[in-house]
This record gives structure tokens, sequence and C-alpha cells, in this order.
């Protein structure tokens, strides 16, 4: 034991050097050095660089596939958020153009009511009427934007005809009706214009093959567009309500 700690004590003072006593004399000894490898020799770092340069250069054309690749995905997200940004516009502008049918068909059986006992002989105008709002109500799709063309160009018609009677000019409510109407008109002429113009940027966007194949992937529909009056051009004057 006090062998043990003497060592002990020699090795502290002398700083890792070995004591070793031979015929009573104390002898200080270097440490025993061993030979230790580097860290990147260990590891092995530089032979690995090589290796994966060389599979690099053997093997770019996997890479080349891999950025192609790349930018083909990008490419193709890109189109379809720019179709799915397209689409929503006009679903929108739709929806605006929607409303103010809606308001123009509350005014029609008012406007029936009115004319009705005054235009006489020319009841057809008001069946016309009729029959184009009632088609116009049942049709969805693509011919909505017809029916409702004819629904306008009925109301015009009716309008022609009842302008041209005194009665008619003279009273309080067809003045009235005959402006609502005029407002109505023109606020759906301009959003007709935007809706005509958005579906044209929307049809523009998916002509192309790629664009054209990833809509239908994709279940984005096709937007009619909204004709402004009968053998008119679709974006042309504002479609106003005539006066007699």
């Amino acid at each position: 034991m006090d062998l043990c700690k003497q060592q002990l004590t020699d090795f502290l003072r002398y700083g890792g050097y070995c004591i070793s006593e031979n015929s009573g004399e104390t002898a200080v000894q270097e440490p025993i050095s061993s030979t230790t490898n580097s860290f990147s020799e260990d590891t092995r770092l530089y032979d690995r660089s090589v290796e994966s340069t060389n599979f690099l250069l053997d093997f770019w054309w996997l890479w080349l596939i891999a950025v192609v690749a790349a930018v083909a995905v990008a490419s193709l997200l890109r189109i379809r958020r720019n179709l799915v940004a397209l689409e929503a516009r006009c679903a929108s502008a739709f929806g605006d153009v929607d409303a103010l049918l809606a308001e123009r068909h509350a005014l029609i059986p008012n406007l029936v009511a009115v004319t009705k006992e005054h235009i006489g002989h020319e009841i057809k105008v008001l069946d016309r009427l009729l029959e184009a709002q009632q088609n116009a109500l049942e049709t969805f799709g693509r011919n909505r934007m017809n029916a409702e063309t004819e629904v306008g160009n009925a109301i015009n018609q009716l309008i022609n005809v009842a302008g041209s009677m005194p009665q008619l000019a003279s009273s309080n409510q067809f003045p009235e009706l005959r402006i609502e109407l005029t407002r109505i008109e023109e606020r759906v002429t301009a959003s007709r214009r935007y809706y005509n113009s958005t579906v044209a940027e929307y049809d523009a966007a998916r002509g192309g093959f790629v664009s054209s194949r990833l809509a239908a992937l994709s279940g984005m529909p096709q937007h009619a567009r909204f004709d402004l009056g009968e053998q008119r051009a679709e974006i042309a004057a504002p479609q106003r309500v005539a006066f007699g």
C-alpha cells in the first residue's frame, strides 16, 4: 500500500514521468510514447472525398436529370397556380354579373304589371319577355349567357313599345322602372366586360397543351363568354335600355 502511494506521489511530482528504483537509486524515465494517427488519417477523409468526387463525375447525368425534373415540377406548379388564380377571378366576376341579373329579374314582374294594360296588340312583346325570363331561370351552364342576352333584348323591345305610349310616359311607375332598368343594364354591361376580359385571359392561359391537360386533371371548368346582344361583338358599346 505504501509503495502504491509513493508511486502516485512521484507521478504527480514529475508530471507523468515514470519512476523506477534500481539499486537504491531513483531514475526518472521518459514517458512511454505511442504513435497515434491524425483524425484525417483515422477517418480517411481524403480517400472519401476522392471517391465522392469520382461518383459525381461518373454519374453527372443523374444530377442533370434531377435538375431538369426539378425545373419541370416548378414550372408545372407555377402554371397551375396561375390557372387557379384566373379561374377564381372568372368565378368572382361571374358572381358580380349574376347578382345584377337577379336584380333585373326582380324588376320584370313590375314592368309587366305596369305595361300589360296599355300595350294592346303588342302583347306578343310581353310574351317574348316572359318566355325569355323563364328560359333564363331554367338554364344553367354555358347556355345561361345566351338566355340572359335574350332577356335583355326582350326588355329593350318592351321599353321601346311602351315608351311610345303617352299614357305610360306620363305615369309615375313606368319612368321610375325605366330609370332603374337603365341603371342595372349599365352595371351589367360593365360587369360583363370585366367578366369577358377575365375569361379571355383564362382561355389564353389554358390554351397550351400542357396547361390544358393540367387544367383538365385539376378539374378546372371552362367559362363561356357573355355576349352583349344580338349580332354584336362580345365587348362592344354598352347595351342600354332604349327610350321611346
